[in-house]
């Protein structure tokens, strides 16, 4: 046996009472028996021994059994889980789990070794299965997502009464938000597209990604800062110009560093009355500034231009990645077999119109290309242009900071009538921007290179395409799988002879033959076809688990197979009671799919819960470990247990 199977679940009662229901690894087993008996209970005793918050358990058992126990097997490995049961409300924290080999369950609740609390019960039975752990406590926390634990793997060994036939539900608890989130985030792991480490991988990914996009922020935020802090300098350093404390600005792309050294060198020296000023230091200015508003005018009417060509660009892209959305399934039409697409029959016309198919196909393929590589083309320049923009607008502040300051020292000037007044008033300014301002606009800079580095490697090691890959290669063998199993099992039109196509999304569609129109589930219709595709679902995941070793135990639980022949409710029925022939010839031919498809996948064990008692197949015979008849009595938990204290 290559793979965890149930070898017994037993349930305790009081004074010492256990009620065990054992089962044959490695093959079919069967219960059958009367509504009312508890049979449906052995799902949720399974599940609640698998660390569910919540005690489904039906009411009858809550008051007569104090605990329950499962006996798992691998070999000669054996694991042991043990829980109390509460009489009411959620699940008891106390669990009981012990492992080794010749391990026995024992005779009373009180007996069960191994005491635990719940969340280390989990641990060690993901331990036992494979469920890998990261060596990090916050993703092993279940706080990140795609981080599997042993609650991900109900979906893959249930097959519940909510479920077989169900036409909107594809997996056991998938109907449940609270679930379906965790569903689906962590099924690439079990198809074995991605590993617990590349989910740490990713998640770190994101943290960094997060701490550079902050780092990238508060830069930007310290640019706006200095060219702050410049305007300001540069507006001091003209009007020092223009009072004669300086002979000459400095350069316009001179740093904040020489700009403020400038500044000291002015506040440091003696004033004197003498006057140098250049009085064409406005003139200058004044001209820059309408060189600056003209380019800036300019660059704005280039970046509404750049800004409607894009908006149009992403509504080309919307819609020729709507038609490449499509290809996927127009690859399933085989157009290159020859045959018509529509009527599926060998003829020219037939072929003339696979040829423009495929045409089409070569056009939108090429237009995805094209937008592809134009789009990023577009944001580049889109971006060099904003840069420009904020570099002109920029300057054109200094510039304008500067003109104000001139015109405030001429204005003073006219004032006082004092030149030497006013070179101490700039120098005062100065001395008090130097003192204070410039104080508050000093960074520290931060080295990112590393952090850069550390992101690529992770980038590199998380290959979303490489998973995308994986991804695609188990969702193809699923298909094939269910394909072929399907041809196996009892359908009617549009069902009969389709293909499957399995999507770890989860999502299946099916591919009539006649005119290969593809389906969704609920578009399927009948009873029949919903249990055959859940079958032919259930056990495709289960043969690709044996395929990639995939940490999931090899059981299915199924609920009643008969749903579609059998009236709810009532006592074991019997192939006769069927009021349809072929309805009799259909469950006989699912009894042959569940042994023979047993047999084929090693490690596989079936528990099948059922209505029915197909005593003309001595195989089904065989595998019948109980019948709770109304005739017998007997039940999961028997009638004359006490109730609890």
């Amino acid at each position: 046996m290559s793979r965890w199977n149930i070898r017994e679940i037993a349930f305790f009662g009081v004074g010492g009472r256990r009620r065990t229901l054992e089962f044959d690894v490695g093959k079919v087993n069967v219960i059958t028996g009367a509504s009312g008996t508890g049979k449906s209970a052995i799902i949720d005793a399974i599940d609640y021994c698998l660390g569910s918050k919540d005690c489904n358990l039906p009411f009858f058992v809550r008051n007569h059994a104090e605990a329950v126990a499962v006996h798992w097997a691998l070999g000669e490995t054996d694991l042991i889980v043990g829980r109390k049961i509460p009489k009411a409300g959620s699940g008891t924290s106390l669990m009981y789990v012990r492992s080794g080999r010749n391990l026995r369950l024992p005779d009373t609740s009180e007996e069960l070794e191994g005491p635990t609390n719940r969340e280390t019960a989990r641990e060690l039975i993901e331990k036992a299965f494979g469920i890998q752990g990261t060596d990090d406590p916050a993703i092993d926390a279940k706080s990140e997502k795609g981080r599997a634990t042993i609650r991900d793997v109900p979906p893959y060994i249930f097959l519940s009464g909510d479920v077989i036939i169900s036409r909107t539900t594809l997996l056991h608890d998938l109907n449940r938000p609270e679930k379906a989130k965790d569903i689906k985030a962590t099924i690439p792991y079990f198809l074995g597209a991605i590993d617990q480490e590349s989910v740490l991988a990713a998640r770190t990914l994101r943290q960094l990604e997060a701490a550079l996009a902050r780092i990238e922020r508060e830069a930007k935020a310290q640019e706006r800062s200095q060219s702050l802090l410049t305007q300001r300098s540069m507006a001091l350093l003209t009007q020092a110009q223009s009072v004669g404390l300086l002979a000459e600005l400095p350069s316009t792309d001179a740093s904040d560093q020489s700009l403020l050294k400038q500044l000291a060198e002015v506040a440091g020296n003696e004033v004197d009355s003498s006057d140098t000023r250049d009085s064409e230091a406005r003139a200058v200015l004044e001209e820059e500034r309408r060189d600056l508003v003209s380019e800036l005018q300019a660059l704005r009417g280039k970046r509404q231009m750049l800004r409607q060509t894009i908006r149009e660009a992403v509504g080309y892209e919307s819609a020729v990645s709507g038609q490449s959305h499509k290809l996927r399934l127009v690859e399933h039409l085989k157009l290159g077999d020859g045959r018509c697409p529509v009527c599926d029959a060998e003829n020219a016309a037939g072929q003339a119109m696979a040829e423009q198919i495929r045409n089409s196909l070569t056009i939108v393929s090429n237009e995805v290309l094209a937008v592809d590589g134009m789009r990023p083309r577009l944001d580049a320049h889109s971006g060099h242009i904003e840069n420009l923009i904020g570099s002109k607008s920029g300057r054109l502040r200094e510039v304008e900071e500067q003109i104000s300051g001139l015109v405030r020292v001429e204005e003073e000037a006219v004032k006082t009538g004092s030149l030497l007044q006013e070179r101490a008033r700039v120098v005062g300014r100065i001395d008090q921007f130097l003192e204070t301002t410039a104080k508050d606009f000093q960074v520290i800079s931060t080295n990112t290179e590393s952090l850069m580095a550390r992101i690529e490697d992770l980038r590199d090691q998380v290959d979303p395409q490489a998973r995308k890959d994986r991804l695609r290669d188990a969702e193809n063998m699923v298909s094939g799988f269910a394909t072929e199993m399907l041809d196996d099992l009892p359908t009617v039109v549009p069902a009969t002879g389709s293909r499957v196509v399995f999507s770890s999304t989860p999502n299946i569609s099916v591919i009539e033959p006649s005119r290969r129109a593809v389906l969704t589930l609920a578009e399927v219709g009948s009873d029949q076809n919903y249990l055959a595709i859940h079958l032919a679902l259930s056990f495709s995941l289960h043969k690709l688990f044996e395929t990639i070793v995939a940490p999931v135990p090899g059981v299915l639980v199924i609920d009643q197979i008969s749903r579609p022949y059998y009236p709810k409710g009532g006592d074991e029925k019997r192939l006769q009671e069927m009021e349809k022939d072929d309805d009799q010839v259909a469950m006989q031919q699912i009894v042959r799919f569940l042994f023979d498809e047993t047999a084929r996948q090693a490690g596989l064990q079936i528990i099948l819960i059922e209505h029915a008692y197909i005593e003309e197949d001595p195989e089904y015979v065989a595998a019948v470990k109980g019948r709770w008849t109304k005739a017998s009595g007997i039940k999961l938990i028997p009638s004359d247990w006490p109730l609890r204290a």
